[in-house]
């Protein structure tokens, strides 16, 4: 009864997520979001490089439901369009963020890549104005590097940091793979996934299930999913076969990607259907 329970809700869910057929893929630009403290006179003065972003959207007028894709430390993924095409299918306007084009970058895995809070936040301000977006329902959804920097912004240190209207925020996040650790100690304030392999030898599993139980009142914004003998990066299937790549052991795994897919789209479409 449970299964079939369950099979159901997901079916609802999935109508209310909508299953409209992907545009094309558009290539667009947007400011990376500016300080707050500065004054309007020296944003629009000091205006940052555009950065370069892959739009995708169902066919229809809308409004509908947005997810910025925050890229891992590699840059965009060899299926990105694979991807997009997914989300537009379960009906969401996808927004890949590419943080690395316009600064000539080819990898940030051995530092601190801080501009990408920033440039997740000019993503959700150039969605939030789209005719066919509805502004309440933008969520956050980033791998390894990018899954960071969605739990940064789970957790709203800094959402207070960007000149973004006081009335628009991301209504949910979805990390893969994330280095939890970073975030240790802090409360997660919006409806969070955080999707993940009890193989990963770079973000290890522990590390989440410890942000998990240091949430007040248990996880109640958190939901932790960890899959089984899955390792980093395992819905890439770049990585079809296992390898070390810059320090890191990265593998696909077939079963937990069609799983977490699932598993996301059950997620948003509790959390972004109204």
């Amino acid at each position: 009864m449970r299964i079939l329970a369950r099979r159901c809700f997901v079916a609802v869910l999935a109508a209310l997520a909508g299953r409209s057929p992907a545009s094309a893929e558009e290539l667009v630009k947007f400011a990376s979001a500016a300080p707050r403290t500065q004054t309007a006179q020296q944003r629009d003065g000091g205006r940052k490089p555009d950065i370069q972003g892959y739009l995708t959207r169902p066919k229809g007028d809308g409004p509908f439901p947005a997810v910025a894709l925050l890229h891992s430390c590699l840059g965009l993924p060899a299926d990105r369009r694979a991807i997009a095409d997914r989300f537009a299918s379960w009906g969401y306007v996808a927004l890949f963020v590419d943080d690395f084009a316009t600064r000539g970058l080819k990898e940030t895995c051995a530092v601190d890549f801080s501009a990408a809070t920033a440039d997740a936040f000019g993503a959700l301000l150039y969605l939030s104005k789209l005719s066919y977006v509805d502004a309440r329902r933008i969520g956050a959804i980033g791998y390894s590097q990018g899954a960071d920097t969605a739990l940064t912004i789970a957790s709203s240190r800094f959402a207070a940091a960007f000149a973004v209207p006081d009335n628009l925020r991301f209504k949910a996040a979805a990390a893969f793979y994330p280095p939890c650790e970073n975030q240790a100690g802090a409360r997660l304030t919006i409806p969070t996934a955080i999707l993940i392999g009890a193989a990963d030898e770079v973000t290890p599993a522990a590390d989440c299930e410890k942000l998990a139980k240091a949430q007040p009142g248990g996880s109640s914004e958190l939901k932790l999913i960890v899959y089984p003998g899955a390792a980093h990066l395992f819905d890439d299937p770049s990585f079809a076969e296992a390898k070390s790549l810059l320090g890191m052991r990265v593998k696909y795994d077939p079963s937990a990607a069609e799983r977490s897919q699932s598993d996301l789209r059950e997620f948003l479409a509790g959390k972004l259907a109204q």
